[in-house]
Formats: structure tokens, sequence, C-alpha cells
């Protein structure tokens, strides 16, 4: 990870991930009328946490009978927005149980300070080791293109901050990772950037060979990792 200003001016392939950011404040005990509200504020920033990675809806359309037509959306849940009813979710009896069991062990762990406190340690060093990553991209020069990205997403929070109606627009139509980001509410300084510098792997090899292989790389990458803010 880097300051995007300590990018290499350098040939190379670059990620950008999103850490999950949770200080004390969120972790600890707040009693309110008998109650913890810190547990239901937790699950909020597990909920906005698991939204990065959301794909956006498919629309779906189809012809039926006597003209009629059919017309919806397919909306990933992954499960922490809400708790699955017995009779949804697809799958054998014993899937739901499972997954019924998995979602418990999530309320089980955040209806404590102490759970609470750990899941947040384990999530916030997850990134890069466990994480997918929102972006991959080749660059000429990687500090050109990390600030490139940075002024994207500059720009593209002072719309929203005066056009919050056009989240969901932008969301679609957003030409940049810049933009990507900033639609998702995601904070700047919850953004990492990593790069591979290809002068320190091979110093003596062309940069346009460079270039061409990494590019190589940078298809490749994308098409097993998928990374959800990325060109698709």
């Amino acid at each position: 990870m880097l300051e995007v200003e300590q990018a290499p001016e350098s040939p190379g392939i670059y990620a950008w991930y999103v850490t999950f950011a949770a200080s004390a404040q969120d972790w600890e005990t707040k009693p309110v009328d008998g109650q913890d509200a810190s547990i239901e504020g937790f699950l909020g920033l597990l909920r906005e946490y698991a939204s990065y990675y959301e794909p956006l809806p498919i629309t779906l359309h189809g012809s039926a009978p006597y003209g009629g037509r059919w017309d919806g959306a397919l909306e990933l849940d992954h499960g922490v927005n809400r708790r699955e009813p017995p009779s949804e979710g697809g799958g054998t009896d014993r899937d739901r149980e499972r997954r019924e069991r998995d979602r418990e062990a999530l309320d089980n762990t955040i209806s404590s300070q102490t759970g609470r406190r750990l899941l947040a340690q384990f999530l916030g060093r997850a990134t890069p080791v466990f994480s997918s990553p929102l972006y991959i991209g080749v660059a000429e020069n990687l500090n050109e293109r990390l600030q490139q990205h940075r002024n994207n997403y500059n720009r593209a929070m002072d719309w929203l901050h005066g056009n919050p109606n056009d989240v969901d627009r932008l969301k679609r139509d957003a030409k940049n990772f810049g933009q990507r980001a900033a639609a998702r509410g995601i904070a700047m300084e919850n953004l990492e950037a990593w790069v591979i510098d290809l002068k320190t792997l091979e110093s003596d090899t062309p940069v346009k060979t460079l270039r061409e292989s990494a590019q190589s790389a940078e298809w490749l990458l994308h098409r097993l990792f998928a990374p959800i803010l990325g060109r698709q």
C-alpha cells in the first residue's frame, strides 16, 4: 500500500481496495432503553461494506402471452442485509439450515462488544490479503494514473454533494473508477492503492515489452477476479 503521491513514475499494474473501517466508538456498548444500540449500528457498517461489492442489478425482459411483457431486476443479497425467511433462498432444507446457522453466528458475534471488536480487527486486516480488488488497471506512469483516479473521485464527490439525487444515475453511467467509487459512497480514506512497478521486476526489458506483458496480466486478472468497479 502507498500514498498516491508516492507511487513511482514508471509503468506498472495497480489495484484499488477498500478497507473495513471501524473504531472503538463503533464496537463499544451503548446502552439505550435497556438495549445495546451498537448492535444495529455495527450491522449497518457491515451492510455498507458489503454494498461496496454488490454488482449493479441485472434487468430482465421477456415476452408474455397476448402481447404482455415480463420485466424485473435481479439484485444480489450477500445475506447481511436481511434475514432469509425459511421459505426463501432456494436449495435443500440442509442448505437453508446452514445459511440460518451462519447468520445466527453473525448475530451472536455482533451482540457483544468483544465480538464486534474482534470482527472489526479481522475485517480491517483482510485487505488486501483476503479481499477482492475493486479495480485493476495498467499504466505507463503509475503516479499520474493514480492521481487521475483520485481527481476523478473528488470531482464526482463534489458533484454528488450538490446533486445527491444523481447517485443511482452515476452508479449506472459512471465512466471511470473515481466516479464509481464516489457513487457507492466509499470514503477516500478507506481506499488503498497497491502497485507492481514493472521496472523493479525487469530493469533491462524495453518499456514496450513491459507494457504488453502488463496488459496481458491485466486482461487475465480481470477475468479471474472480476473487480466490481472495473470496466465491464
